[in-house]
């Protein structure tokens, strides 16, 4: 029984040392590694609370722009364009957009359509705001601005997997009416007038165009 406890008392002695040995070895290391869980733990914590504080800040900075918007709009104008560079907690790209809003009811177009180019081409932001922005920009100056580069920009909005792929196709169709390309503008229509999902203004709206161009296709050849 003796030779067996003192065969059990070396082994946990040898056990001993070779975890010393390991810990004289790699203790750093594993000390230097709970350092590092723990900063990294603390400064998630940390970033996650300013991010709490920095969109409850910048939520009251747009509800006080948006509150100026009707009475005073530049002033809102310039507290939504102050929001919009500056912010960036997801405020940036809507303050944008209200930006916008406030240069029209100032009828300020040059200034609105900036700020929508601005919006469209952020790289920040929700890519449907971005997306908005770039049709709305592009609908301020259909009348205007090259109708090759509008086509450019319009096209990957008119996609069957866009979000706002309706409103694109029907800037597509009053683009193609302004070049005298008619038949394109029937097969953007056509389909505008009747398709489920389509807003029952659009399909109006659509279906007035349709008509004040001869009809549809079978109807304008025939």
């Amino acid at each position: 029984m003796k030779s067996e406890e003192f065969i059990r008392e070396v082994d946990e002695e040898l056990q001993r040392e070779q975890l010393a040995k390991l810990w004289h070895r790699y203790g750093g290391l594993v000390v230097g590694l709970a350092v590092l869980v723990v900063v990294g733990t603390a400064a998630k914590v940390g970033w996650d609370h300013w991010r709490q504080q920095a969109m409850a800040e910048e939520a009251l900075r747009f509800h006080a722009a948006e509150q100026a918007l009707t009475a005073k709009p530049a002033e809102a104008a310039e507290q939504f364009a102050a929001l919009a560079a500056q912010g960036d907690t997801g405020y940036a790209a809507l303050a944008r957009l209200k930006e916008a809003q406030a240069r029209i009811t100032l009828k300020d177009q040059v200034a609105a359509k900036k700020a929508l180019e601005e919006l469209a081409t952020s790289g920040t932001g929700d890519a449907v705001l971005r997306d908005l922005g770039t049709l709305l920009a592009a609908s301020h100056e259909l009348d205007t601005a090259d109708p090759g580069d509008l086509a450019r920009r319009l096209e990957p909005l008119a996609q069957d997997d866009a979000p706002w792929r309706y409103r694109a196709r029907e800037l597509l169709a009053l683009l193609a009416i302004r070049t005298g390309d008619l038949d394109r503008a029937r097969k953007l229509l056509e389909p505008l007038s009747r398709e489920v999902g389509v807003p029952q203004t659009q399909q109006r709206r659509a279906q007035e165009l349709l008509d004040a161009i001869g009809g549809a296709t079978q109807q304008a050849s025939s």
